[in-house]
């Protein structure tokens, strides 16, 4: 790793904000080789750190930070959930598959199904299409209950399949 970059990393932890803004931007504009990093400080027992990176990648627009944005939608932080949102609803409609399908993986947690409502209200919000696909699973986000969640979900991702022309009409 590059020295300046390695320097930047490190600044995304200062104590003084505006050294931490300054930080946040100029690996913001680094852009893609700086991802991997920025990804790994999630993993951070500092709190500020972990914020300071969940902020960068939700402005890096990053498609291989999509599944780190996903995760963070179940962290015990709700101001991380929040940022990690507005990650995933500026990656746009790319993120609509793997997010149902993390719905499925396991039951959503404290916090999650809520900005997953959001994140999926917002990305349909324009396309008449996808909001009638989601309205169903966002109906029940706020409060999910696996068993009326889960066909939901399945239906949403069949339907979103037949869309896009990969599966079959039944």
């Amino acid at each position: 790793m590059d020295a300046t970059l390695r320097d930047l990393l490190h600044d995304l932890g200062s104590d003084n904000g505006m050294e931490r803004k300054r930080a946040r931007e100029t690996v913001v504009l680094v852009g893609d080789p700086a991802a991997p990093h920025v990804r790994s400080l999630l993993g951070s027992g500092d709190k500020k750190l972990r914020w300071e990176a969940a902020k960068t990648l939700a402005a890096m627009v990053d498609p291989s930070s999509l599944p780190v944005l996903i995760d963070l939608l179940r962290d015990h932080e709700s101001d991380l959930r929040w940022i990690a949102a507005d990650g995933l609803i500026a990656l746009g409609p790319r993120v609509v598959v793997p997010l149902l399908e993390s719905l499925l993986a396991a039951p959503p947690v404290k916090g999650q199904g809520e900005m997953a409502a959001r994140v999926l209200r917002k990305l349909a919000a324009d396309n008449d299409v996808l909001a009638g696909i989601v309205a169903p699973v966002v109906d029940v986000l706020k409060e999910p209950d696996p068993v009326v969640l889960q066909p939901r979900v399945s239906q949403a991702l069949s339907d979103l399949s037949r869309v896009t022309g990969e599966l079959p009409e039944l």
